[in-house]
């Protein structure tokens, strides 16, 4: 993960007159986020389906298309009628609208919550950092990772070495040395 995260740009909403809200990034591809229940295609299997409504991003003006209703994401499952009024949520959509998606994890972040890790391809980011606000973590949970680290480390060069002093071959090595990036 990059540790010099560029924030997300910030996107214009506009709430429109039937109550949704459009922007255009500046590549001009336009969004927007619309307030409807989840497609039947998009249910869970447990026999109790939710329909209630929520917000979600759409690429595009949201012409009724049922394509783009197949693979929107979230926005807020939230009953708020005025999103205007929830500047934390528009600013969610636009770490949407960039094409980072919830990896339905978190991290420990030195707060009584932990942070949603967002991903977008391979790279991975908590959503503090995307947002602009990243959140500082708590030297000791920083302390932590680093022990236990060097501890799996020390049990790979370990197990290293005790193939080697077994005349067996070290996997990954191919006797060119460390391969670790």
């Amino acid at each position: 993960m990059q540790t010099d995260m560029i924030a997300v740009p910030k996107l214009n909403w506009t709430r429109t007159e039937d109550g949704w809200y459009t922007a255009t990034d500046a590549d001009g591809a336009s969004w927007s986020i619309d307030r409807h229940p989840t497609v039947p295609s998009r249910q869970n299997d447990s026999g109790s389906p939710d329909w209630r409504e929520k917000w979600w991003l759409h690429p595009g003006a949201d012409d009724g298309n049922p394509e783009i209703h197949e693979t929107c994401p979230i926005v807020t499952s939230a009953p708020w009628t005025a999103l205007h009024r929830h500047p934390e949520v528009l600013r969610y959509a636009d770490v949407l609208a960039a094409g980072w998606r919830d990896e339905c994890w978190r991290i420990a972040n030195g707060t009584p919550l932990s942070e949603k890790v967002m991903g977008r391809g391979v790279e991975r980011a908590p959503l503090s950092a995307l947002l602009g606000a990243p959140v500082l973590v708590h030297p000791q949970l920083l302390l932590d990772e680093v022990l236990r680290a060097t501890r799996h480390e020390g049990r790979a060069y370990a197990a290293e070495q005790a193939l080697r002093e077994a005349g067996l071959p070290v996997p990954g090595a191919d006797g060119r040395g460390d391969d670790r990036d």
